[in-house]
């Protein structure tokens, strides 16, 4: 670990205990709902009511996000961290007191709401505070760490009663508030609104070293860079019509339109029916564990990647992947449907075929791009940008319904097969359209998507002045 930038692992480490609380507490229902079945616990909760539940989960981050686009700007990231630990925490107090399906309600709705919160602001602070040759990498470091906390609750949740989690569950928001008080707001944040001795007292907070020449002309270029962004249109009909964001939203929003379609949900649906293919003594519930153990190693192997070989690497073997998962379970069924007895005594390659899919899939679809998308938006639309961006994913859970419905109109193999082709699809996608960002600060980024290869000379005499007159100043 550097000694100039040990606070940036710090604040990992806080925000990586709050994506966790995240995933500890929104998968909540995996473990409790099948005691409910069971009849493990104090109250009744049928399946029309549990139906309810969980439609509240879209609702509550799609409202979450909408909000934190919000007060973001206004009050800063930090602070709304800090705001989204503050009603989890209220969403346990209703877990703690639970009696009633109403309770429950509001209870998933607050938990959702956070959520979407911290899934909004969460990568902008991060991208806003970490140095550029680690920000890839501490990024999806919080974003592995929510399906830690996914992991944890399903382990421990299968072990302890109804009850006992319920009361014990309001530790996790609490130490969030405490890992989240301490850390330093974003310097951006505050150059945006005007503080600018706040803004260098945390840049060097971030550095960790105060008055010298480097804190002194990065802070001047920072201070450069937010001025012009901020004099740039910000407007939300300007967003989509202005040519100077054009690159980056069509970038931002393609790759948010395959990862829609990326064929997640119609995989999950078929669990069950490929390990009967395959002959696999597996528990489908043990399928869900599988899948999230996938999404935590392969996102620690993702965090340790992405600033190495880059986010274009790491998208394209991503989509290779899936491309070639779905053509090989395409195959099979096709062929399965002539020579039924003969290619069952290879079912097994279909659930390789699903682990290949989870591991793709986790590699780069499913994390990078979030990096990216944060990455390549300045920052008089940044915050803005994101909420569109996770407002339109939620266009998912319908066209994943109609991918279901095209399922079991047209037939398996047809859906593996369009699914294939639009994996290849993003994959030329991404060859083509989306540029390198690695070890780039936001800076570097917003001149390399306008066609600007260097800082003018012109810049760099106004930064060296800037920098010389603040050491007067403080002599």
């Amino acid at each position: 670990m550097e000694d100039g930038r040990k606070l940036q692992y710090v604040v990992t480490c806080a925000v990586s205990i709050l994506t966790s609380t995240m995933g500890f507490i929104n998968t909540w229902a995996t473990p409790m709902i099948r005691k409910f079945w069971l009849d493990e616990t104090d109250f009744q909760f049928n399946d029309e009511e549990t139906k309810w539940f969980l439609k509240i989960t879209p609702i509550g981050l799609l409202v979450g996000t909408v909000f934190a686009g919000y007060i973001c700007d206004k009050f800063g990231r930090r602070t709304t961290l800090l705001t989204a630990t503050v009603i989890a925490a209220f969403g346990s107090i209703f877990a703690a007191l639970s009696s009633a399906a109403w309770m429950l309600y509001v209870m998933q709705g607050l938990w959702t709401f956070s959520l979407g919160i911290v899934w909004t602001v969460g990568n902008i602070y991060m991208a806003e505070i970490v140095d550029p040759d680690i920000r890839g990498g501490l990024t999806l470091a919080t974003r592995f760490m929510f399906h830690f906390g996914s992991l944890l609750m399903i382990w421990i949740g299968e072990k302890v009663s109804y009850r006992a989690m319920n009361n014990l569950i309001i530790i996790a928001p609490l130490l969030s508030f405490a890992a989240i008080y301490p850390i330093p707001e974003s310097p951006y944040y505050l150059l945006k609104v005007g503080k600018e001795e706040q803004a260098r007292k945390e840049l060097s907070r971030l550095q960790e070293n105060v008055g010298t020449e480097d804190i002194d002309t990065q802070f001047e270029k920072m201070k450069m860079h937010v001025t012009t962004e901020m004099q740039n249109p910000s407007s939300f009909f300007k967003f989509f019509s202005n040519k100077r964001y054009r690159k980056a939203l069509i970038i931002t929003f393609g790759l948010m339109s395959f990862y829609i379609l990326s064929g997640r949900a119609v995989m999950q649906g078929l669990y069950l029916t490929i390990l009967i293919e395959g002959d696999i003594k597996l528990n489908p519930r043990k399928m869900v564990d599988i899948d999230v153990g996938i999404k935590l190693g392969i996102g620690i192997l993702s965090a340790l990647l992405v600033d190495r070989v880059g986010r274009r690497i790491l998208l394209l073997w991503s989509f290779i992947g899936c491309s070639l998962s779905f053509a090989v379970i395409a195959i099979y069924f096709e062929v399965r449907d002539y020579y039924t007895e003969m290619i069952q005594s290879i079912g097994y390659i279909t659930f390789a075929a699903v682990i290949i899919f989870l591991i793709s899939n986790s590699l780069g679809l499913a994390s990078v791009k979030e990096v990216v998308e944060v990455e390549l938006f300045p920052l008089n639309v940044r915050v803005m940008a994101v909420v569109t961006l996770y407002v339109f994913r939620g266009l998912g859970y319908p066209l994943n319904l109609g991918l279901i419905e095209f399922r079991n109109s047209a037939g398996r193999v047809s859906v593996f097969w369009t699914l294939a082709v639009i994996a290849m699809l993003g994959f030329i996608f991404t060859y083509f359209v989306l540029p390198e960002t690695k070890r780039k600060s936001l800076k570097e980024i917003q001149e390399m998507l306008r066609g600007d290869d260097n800082v003018s000379e012109q810049e760099m005499t106004t930064i060296h002045e800037r920098t010389e007159r603040f050491r007067e100043r403080a002599a």
